[in-house]
């Protein structure tokens, strides 16, 4: 007598249909989250919608007097429209019923798992378990996503925030002549205890932003930055403070709102800004985000495309855009640098590690080619997307250093490797 099976594809058909209202409010919700941390507007639209900003000329104001030359003013008002409109995107998944058994899911919930109880049915767990790690991947590349109708990627499925602001830069709408844009460098930990330039970059960079920009006037201005800027940027002033504790993260953020003459400013990070030296300042809630679970008739359909009957497809079809709503100068401001996006979308291990063990010195080091970040003897670099790397080790007074050594870095594994100095 056959093992019965856990999953039964007619019951998780039935499973999308009861659930479709509850799956089609998990995008929403998720992308609410991120909205409250980063203060994002989501939307949830079918079909395009513009938005025009007014632009008035001002200047034309002076004297008067009988037979003056006076000077005219060409053009009062001008417009820029910003349009969002959200992209056809689609999840797919190949599934076997039969990878799904009681020997792997003896307990679901806290309570052994019951194909004849039924009281927790792993066909709703699955429907929900899909739509949530596709939710996953849009928010990860919230900020950098670009558009390519031939990716099969979520990096290509619309165009992110950071992409958005990369068109304006391209277009000319965003440029340093008109002090939207201005350039920062990178943020770097820094190397000595006299190394400020991190906060005194970032004090500079905020503080030459627009009044209006660095005023609460008209909405709050509020700083989007990876972890990496800010962590750079606490050490630095750690340094100029002479304190021998890193000052807290609230204290960071009073001394920068007095330094940069920015007094209501807001910093908000998030995973989904990567890591890099990225800053938009902008009016708090410049940023649209918009979804639509509208696209297909069905948001979540089970099909039965295969010749074995246990094999089916799962396709979630839906849509995202977003958008910038002004890049004025009294509203916006970016810089020149890029930021790398983090994949930590569901829950499978996707990076590896390296672990050298070194002889001959105990006072070797090693790094990546590449990377600043030095190890000793036994230590791991963690984290490490799969691919190959170079081993470098460090100079050691009188001895001689091993050759740098290839690694190929696998996920889910640490990769092992040997240095003899001599």
């Amino acid at each position: 007598m056959s093992t019965p099976q856990l999953i039964d594809v007619s019951k998780l058909n039935q499973a999308l249909v009861t659930y479709d209202k509850g799956l089609r409010a998990l995008p929403f919700a998720t992308l609410q989250e991120v909205a409250a941390i980063l203060g994002l507007n989501v939307m949830d639209l079918q079909g395009k919608h513009a938005l025009i900003n007014e632009r008035r000329r001002a200047g034309g104001t002076q004297s008067y007097k009988i037979g003056k030359d006076f000077r005219l003013t060409d053009k009062l008002l001008g417009y820029e429209p910003s349009v969002i409109e959200p992209k056809d995107v689609v999840c797919i998944t190949k599934e076997n019923s039969q990878k799904y058994d009681d020997g792997e899911l003896l307990i679901v919930g806290g309570e052994p798992v019951s194909n004849i109880n039924k009281k927790h049915p792993l066909e709703t767990r699955v429907a929900f378990t899909l739509v949530k790690s596709h939710i996953e991947d849009v928010v990860y590349v919230l900020y950098h996503a670009e558009r390519d109708e031939d990716s099969s990627s979520p990096s290509g499925a619309f165009d992110g925030l950071f992409t958005k602001i990369d068109m304006l830069i391209t277009g000319g709408d965003v440029n340093a002549a008109r002090g939207n844009f201005a350039q920062s460098g990178l943020f770097v930990t820094p190397t000595s205890d006299t190394d400020y330039a991190a906060y005194e970059n970032l004090v500079e960079w905020i503080g030459g932003a627009n009044t209006y920009l660095r005023s609460s006037k008209s909405g709050i201005p509020q700083l989007q930055c990876a972890e990496t800027v800010l962590k750079a940027a606490r050490a630095a002033l750690r340094n100029k403070l002479r304190m021998q504790e890193y000052p807290s993260m609230q204290r960071m953020i009073e001394l920068l709102r007095e330094d940069a003459m920015c007094p209501a400013l807001e910093i908000v990070s998030h995973e989904a800004l990567g890591q890099g030296s990225r800053l938009v300042l902008q009016k708090k809630g410049n940023m649209d985000v918009a979804f639509n679970t509208q696209a297909a008739t069905k948001f979540c359909q089970i099909r039965d495309i295969y010749e074995d009957p246990n094999e089916w497809q799962f396709w979630l079809q839906t849509g995202y855009d977003t958008r910038i709503r002004d890049w004025h100068e009294k509203a916006f401001r970016c810089n020149e640098q890029k930021n790398e996006s983090l994949d930590l979308a569901g829950d499978y291990c996707k990076t590896g590690a390296i672990q050298v063990d070194i002889t001959g010195a105990d006072n070797g080091t090693w790094s990546i080619q590449g990377k600043a970040a030095s190890r000793t003897n036994g230590q791991c670099i963690l984290g490490l997307a799969p691919g190959n790397y170079t081993i470098e080790f460090n100079a050691v007074d009188g001895k001689n250093k091993p050759a740098n050594k290839q690694v190929t870095v696998v996920a889910g594994e640490v990769v092992t490797a040997t240095g003899t100095y001599s």
